[in-house]
């Protein structure tokens, strides 16, 4: 507020998520809106700011969001966690398969189960959810948008739930089939799942299935070529604070290096730091250190290097990172190594 005039607004959420193999708090930031009367006036990186400062409080260390523009919220601090793949196709393409199990429609009060594929799908992906009741509830499963309350259908073999599919129908002449979710325990599950939406062929004209980056789905339906993909830009990620990475587990390793960090929104957060890995576990002290830093890196790629979206390499080929030391680059290529990361929920 601003002479007790509304100026701007945020939700702020709080989920669940992966960070190197562990489930830890993550903080969701949604709806940052600024009336335009009143933008370009520092009220959006106000709220964004203050955001952050009250996650930090609430011991959330890490802050997604999905951009309305990637270069506004990349000066606030936020990089790209994940990209992802957007197939468009015929559900005549998918592939058929003999499924072992049956399909059966799910609702909210199936949330218990939805959570165990859920998060069985996710291991070994970093920012994998695993959603709460009132989230299954009231958002996964629920008309949160307006864009109507979703279809949910499982697949069941011997009685256990071994994957599922929310999805919603356009009610008019596009006739599209919009995958929200899709999740499953193993490759036949996966192929079961494909079958069921490759049967709505009779109802739907199109499918449009958002996916990790790296899913093979083109090796598995039956002309390649008469699918549409589309690699989009994901979710973007922050720390709250640099202390954060003592709360995730490292690679059996020995490391120790200085390290400035740059925040264009916290200034708070800048350092210097000694940080120290040792066993698995990582110390983060503040330092007075005036020999300069082994390494100078901005708040958002240290964010990537945390959650694994990228390695050093990768950090110093973009040029978020600088190693200035001699010696270092080996061990905090040791520490951060990346992998797997994606966000499937939107809010």
């Amino acid at each position: 507020y601003e002479d007790g005039t509304l100026v701007g607004s945020c939700k702020l959420y709080t989920l669940e998520a992966r960070v190197r193999g562990e489930f830890h708090p993550l903080g969701g930031l949604g709806a940052v809106a600024v009336p335009p009367e009143r933008r370009d006036e520092g009220y959006a990186r106000e709220l964004c700011r203050e955001a952050i400062r009250e996650f930090r409080d609430a011991s959330v260390g890490l802050v997604a969001l999905w951009p309305v523009s990637t270069p506004l919220y990349r000066r606030f601090g936020w990089a790209v966690a994940n990209d992802y793949t957007r197939f468009d196709l015929h559900p005549d393409v998918l592939p058929h398969h003999d499924a072992v199990g049956e399909f059966v429609a799910l609702d909210a009060e199936d949330w218990e189960r939805l959570r165990r594929v859920e998060t069985a799908f996710g291991a070994g992906t970093a920012l994998s959810l695993r959603r709460s009741e009132s989230w299954w509830r009231e958002r996964t499963l629920a008309n949160w948008d307006g864009a109507g309350t979703p279809y949910c259908y499982g697949y069941e073999r011997d009685g256990n739930l071994a994957g599922y599919v929310v999805y919603t129908v356009e009610d008019d002449e596009t006739k599209t089939l919009s995958v929200q979710d899709l999740a499953h325990v193993d490759e036949e599950a996966h192929r079961a799942m494909l079958e069921f939406l490759g049967r709505h062929g009779a109802q739907v004209e199109r499918i449009l299935l958002r996916r990790a980056a790296e899913a093979a789905l083109l090796h598995r339906v039956e002309e390649p070529k008469a699918v549409t993909c589309q690699r989009k830009t994901g979710p973007m990620v922050r720390l709250t604070d640099v202390a954060t990475l003592e709360r995730f587990d490292w690679p059996a390793t020995d490391a120790e290096w200085t390290m400035a960090v740059a925040d264009p929104l916290c200034p708070e957060t800048e350092g210097p730091y000694r940080v120290g890995v040792a066993d698995g576990a990582a110390t983060v002290t503040p330092t007075e250190d005036e020999e300069g830093a082994d390494i100078e890196v901005d708040v958002g790629t240290l964010s990537q290097l945390a959650v694994g979206t990228q390695g050093i390499e990768a950090a110093e080929r973009v040029g978020g990172l600088a190693v200035a030391a001699e010696g270092v680059r080996e061990k905090l290529s040791a520490v951060f190594d990346p992998g797997p990361v994606c966000l499937r929920e939107y809010f």
